[in-house]
C-alpha cells in the first residue's frame, strides 16, 4: 500500500437568507449556468465548490460549500469571479470556516465525479426547488448529554 502525504483541506459554508431579496432559489439558477460555475473553475486553490438552496417553512435560503487547499485561500478575501452579493442585494446573513478533519468519496463519485452539468441548474425541466418538510427534532434530542467521567 503506497502512502500519500496528507492534505490540508478548508472549508467555507456561506449562506443567504433570501427573505428581503427579490431574488429566488429557481432565479439564481441561471447565474450559475450562464457564469458562476465557469468562473469559479478558474480560481486557485478551490477544490470544489458545491452550491446549495433550501426552500421551506422558514423561506428560502441559498449558499455554497467550498472546500479550499489552503488557510489564506479559505479565510482570505471572497473570490472576485462572484456576482451573487449583486443579484441578492446584500452580503450573506452568514460565514463559517472550519478544518477538514477528513473526507472520502462514495462509490458513485466513479461513475458520475462532480463537474459542471450535475445539479438542479442544468436539468432542462427546470424542476422546483425541493420544498423540505419542517425539521423533526425527536423528543429530548436537544438535552444536554454530559460527558462520562475519566476512567
Amino acid at each position: 500500500m503506497t502512502e500519500h502525504p496528507a492534505q490540508q483541506l478548508y472549508c467555507t459554508v456561506v449562506l443567504w437568507d433570501l427573505s428581503r431579496s427579490a431574488a429566488t432559489v429557481a432565479s439564481l439558477r441561471a447565474y450559475l449556468r450562464d457564469h458562476a460555475v465557469d468562473a469559479y473553475a478558474t480560481v486557485p486553490g478551490l477544490r470544489q465548490k458545491t452550491w446549495i438552496s433550501s426552500t421551506g417553512p422558514e423561506g428560502e435560503q441559498w449558499g455554497a460549500v467550498y472546500l479550499w487547499d489552503s488557510p489564506e485561500a479559505a479565510y482570505g478575501r471572497p473570490p472576485g469571479v462572484s456576482k451573487v452579493v449583486e443579484l441578492i442585494g446584500y452580503r450573506p446573513t452568514e460565514r463559517r470556516y472550519y478544518s477538514v478533519e477528513a473526507a472520502t468519496e462514495g462509490p458513485a463519485a466513479a461513475a458520475a465525479p462532480f463537474g459542471k452539468g450535475l445539479g438542479l441548474a442544468f436539468d432542462p425541466a427546470s424542476p422546483e426547488p425541493l420544498t423540505r418538510p419542517q425539521e423533526f427534532v425527536p423528543p429530548g434530542a436537544d438535552a444536554f448529554i454530559p460527558a462520562r467521567p475519566p476512567a
